[in-house]
Formats: structure tokens, sequence, C-alpha cells
């Protein structure tokens, strides 16, 4: 119980730090104050980037789909397993993007760091099996055998 009790107040401090950085609150002699079209306009700004992002990721995969197609045997059905998980991952990028239009100030930052996290992920996926769908490509030569 006490664990939780210190993730909560470390998230609060977090949440209430970068909300100030950011320009979302301020403190006054009148209390706290809150710029709720400040955080708006960041919130819009960061998911207008992310979702630009998982078009891109989206169009990569297709790519590597079609890179898979001349793929036989054991290469093929490792390379589907990959694409698989690959799918899974946009899948779970494409409802955070959705979680993120409702979110409020309280759950804003966690759900960007969790973006930021999967997003990259993915980006390596990506990249990771792209070469080594040109080197598996290269290695059955260019007629494909």
């Amino acid at each position: 119980m006490k664990k939780l009790l210190v993730v909560v107040l470390v998230l609060a401090v977090a949440v209430g730090a970068v909300g100030y950085w950011r320009g979302w609150f301020n403190f006054s002699r009148e209390g706290v104050q809150v710029d709720a079209e400040k955080f708006k306009k960041d919130r819009e700004a960061f998911s207008k980037t992310v979702a630009e992002k998982a078009t891109a990721v989206k169009n990569q995969f297709a790519g590597l789909r079609k890179k898979t197609e001349g793929l036989t045997g054991d290469e093929k059905a490792h390379a589907e397993k990959e694409l698989a998980e690959l799918e899974q991952k946009h899948e779970r990028l494409e409802k955070q993007l959705k979680e993120l239009e409702d979110v409020g100030q309280d759950r804003f930052e966690s759900i960007k760091q969790d973006l930021s996290k999967t997003l990259g992920e993915v980006e390596k996926k990506i990249e990771e099996l792209t070469k080594k769908l040109d080197k598996d490509k290269d290695k059955q030569g260019p007629d494909g055998k």
C-alpha cells in the first residue's frame, strides 16, 4: 500500500512539475491558475506529431509486407511473426492516440511518455526488420531464388 501511495505521489509531482514548466498552470497569491488553452495546444501539437509518425509507420509496414512476398520457408514464417507483433504495437499506438484526444492534464504526461516509448519501439523494430529483409533478399539473389 505504501508503494502505491509513493507511486501516486511521484506521478502527481511529475505532472505538477511538467505542467508548471509547460505553462499549463502557475501559482500566484490568488491560488493556482490553470491555462487550459495552453494545455490544449500542447496536446493537439503532440497528437498531430504522433499521428503523422503513426501514418509513416503504417506506410513502412506496408512496404515490409511487400518485401516478405518473395521469402519462403522459415524466413517467411519468421518475418510474418515479426510483422504480426508490429501490427499489434501499431494497433496499440492507434488506441493510445484516441485516448490522447480526451485525456486531461492529470493523465497527459503518462500517456505521452507511453506513446513516445511505443513509437520508438515500433520504429526500431521496423528498422531491424527492414535490414533483415534486405539482407535476406540479397541472399536470394536478384531473381528471388
